[in-house]
């Protein structure tokens, strides 16, 4: 059996960046198309996510009969979670490179890379393109992980609409650059959610407890508050298959953005 590059193991926790873990098995389409493309089996490939999965400390104990990891991918988890920034996205761009595409090609719609081109033809710098590219890719990625986390529903209210749903930032996306792309900083949230979670209307403490701001019970409509929003309240967060929201990121929105 052929030794596991560098390059494998990052492909590896791209995808496992972007399953739930039931998906972790030799059957599913997307472990299938990895293991092709790297020349492994889909056996192999599932091992591997389910390896991964060790590393995370929320489920460290979920999986039995693999105390020992291997050295690789403990490296490679760690090297991720200490710098999710730069590495999704690396990870994404030797993706396309295995496919012989561009980062763009594998990780936006076409309405987005119809927008880059105009920029291209517009006589847009090489710079400015590849900010923009970096950029919105990032973007695209951090939605696709985070929705698919939170099994594709509001964490608050169970919607399921996914063009309705945000990957919603506890950290602001302006404000904290370093964590920008870290999962353990994203709440699938609906719109109404994500925009009074932003607003400092909804927090959620180190519990997971949903807490409603006082702000919010002055609402006139007492029925239309207390379906949207009362009925949460002090109801437990829905929390995702893995990447749990930090808490201590919690609790800087606590302390700076909830108007409690």
């Amino acid at each position: 059996m052929s030794k596991w590059s560098r390059d494998e193991f990052m492909l590896v926790m791209n995808l496992y960046s972007k399953l739930r873990y039931g998906q972790f098995n030799y059957r599913n389409i997307e472990v299938i198309k990895l293991a092709e493309l790297i020349g492994k089996t889909p056996g192999a490939v599932a091992f591997k996510l389910v390896h991964l999965s060790r590393q995370d400390p929320k489920h460290k104990d979920r999986v039995k009969g693999l105390a020992n990891p291997g050295k690789n991918a403990i490296e490679m988890y760690n090297e991720f979670s200490s710098n999710w920034n730069e590495m999704l996205y690396q990870s994404e761009v030797l993706l396309a490179k295995y496919q012989n595409k561009k980062v763009e090609e594998i990780a936006l719609d076409q309405n987005e890379i119809q927008e880059i081109e105009k920029d291209i033809l517009s006589g847009k710098e090489g710079k400015y393109i590849e900010r923009v590219v970096k950029t919105r890719v990032n973007q695209s990625l951090f939605r696709k992980v985070v929705i698919n986390n939170y099994s594709n529903s509001c964490a608050i209210c169970s919607l399921d609409i996914q063009n309705l749903l945000v990957a919603s930032h506890i950290l602001k996306w302006s404000e904290n650059e370093e964590h920008r792309l870290n999962p353990t900083n994203g709440l699938c949230l609906c719109n109404i959610h994500d925009r009074a979670f932003e607003l400092g209307y909804i927090g959620i403490n180190s519990e997971y407890s949903i807490l409603i701001s006082d702000g919010l019970k002055l609402a006139k409509d007492k029925q239309t508050f207390s379906s949207l929003f009362g009925r949460h309240e002090n109801k437990s967060l829905i929390l995702p298959d893995k990447f749990y929201p930090n808490i201590d990121f919690l609790q800087s929105h606590l302390k700076h953005n909830f108007k409690g």
